[in-house]
């Protein structure tokens, strides 16, 4: 089981030469085992978490709109002004936003205090972004900033020919349409929790599905609605199990604690996580929470990807379950063309 305790990991400083853009950062993904920029498909983690502490008056990052990668941010501390294409807009503690691709955005301390949030992002293979206040590009790979002097498709690939007609390419396709910013904030505040428990109530909880809520459709990669990563708000009373103990096939979920204190099973081991532990379940990992007091709330969010097709073992019942259709079984094992011939 991979875990980090938070507020052991060390502030990073970056900044600009004039320190316009000035951070601090702990970046806990990599903590967790997570390579750079590199998702499942480079030995990395399907989605990064990192905080960042900003003094007042800067800027996390210059204006900028992302061409593949999915940004989120939860306001931890403080308060400041998220720049949109559409309005500047104020944020403050416990606040979430989302940025899909497409959307130029920047956050700004405009408080007195440090602004503290977390940011959680998807890892596409390759991405770029545009800055629209200075007009230049940026593309990884290769990791190139520039800006774009207009030429011909065949310039460079063949001789001029004099009078030649302009070449007309292929239209665009239609850029998607965006859902404008205040549609893609929400305050955990402003949702109620959704209680669930077990026929025995065994199992029990409470959640709030800020992705959801934000406007993902379930269980859904993005090509069909969804978002790459989902998050929820979740929360146990004293003593409660999350749910029974499993692991996904293809499905990663990072659990953060806010407050109070759990017991995480996984596979054969178990640990006591408390606020600012952060725990990783990798595909086939089997785990499971539970509110470890018998008087305080347990509080964490829960990050997961969004795989396209998962499945999952139970091993302490032996059955196992799909999500697509909802069906839950035990395995009695077969020869490959049994019912064949």
């Amino acid at each position: 089981m991979n875990t980090v305790h938070i507020p052991n990991l060390p502030w990073e400083e970056i900044s600009s030469p004039a320190k316009k853009f000035h951070s601090f950062f702990k970046n806990i993904s990599l903590a967790l085992g997570g390579v750079c920029n590199k998702g499942t498909w480079g030995g990395g983690h399907p989605f990064d978490l990192q905080i960042r502490r900003v003094p007042p008056g800067a800027a996390v990052c210059p204006f900028h709109a992302e061409l593949a990668q999915w940004e989120m941010f939860i306001v931890l501390d403080g308060t400041g002004t998220e720049r949109t294409s559409e309005a500047h807009t104020a944020v403050q503690t416990g606040d979430v936003f989302l940025h899909p691709p497409g959307t130029p955005h920047q956050l700004t301390n405009t408080g007195g205090t440090d602004l503290e949030v977390l940011i959680i992002a998807d890892n596409p293979p390759m991405d770029g972004c545009y800055y629209p206040d200075s007009d230049k590009w940026y593309l990884h790979p290769p990791g190139k900033y520039f800006r774009m002097t207009a030429v011909h498709y065949f310039d460079g690939e063949e001789p001029k020919v004099p009078g030649a007609p302009a070449y007309r390419p292929l239209g665009s396709p239609a850029a998607p349409v965006l859902a404008p910013f205040d549609q893609r904030k929400i305050h955990p505040d402003s949702l109620s929790w959704e209680t669930w428990e077990s026929p025995k109530k065994k199992f029990r909880g409470a959640s709030k599905e800020l992705s959801i809520a934000l406007g993902a459709k379930r269980n859904k990669p993005t090509g069909q609605g969804g978002h790459p990563f989902d998050l929820e708000l979740s929360k146990l009373a004293p003593d409660e199990v999350g749910c029974p103990f499993h692991s996904h096939a293809a499905q990663w979920e990072l659990f953060l604690i806010v407050s109070g204190t759990a017991t995480v099973r996984a596979n054969t081991e178990t640990h006591t996580l408390r606020s600012g532990d952060v725990v990783l379940h990798p595909p086939g990992e089997a785990h499971q929470i539970t509110n470890a007091s018998a008087t305080d709330e347990l509080i964490f969010y829960l990050v997961a990807d969004n795989p396209p097709v998962d499945y999952w073992h139970y091993p302490d019942s032996g059955k196992w379950g799909l999500r697509e259709p909802r069906k839950f079984f035990r395995i009695t094992e077969l020869n490959y063309w049994d019912g064949e011939e």
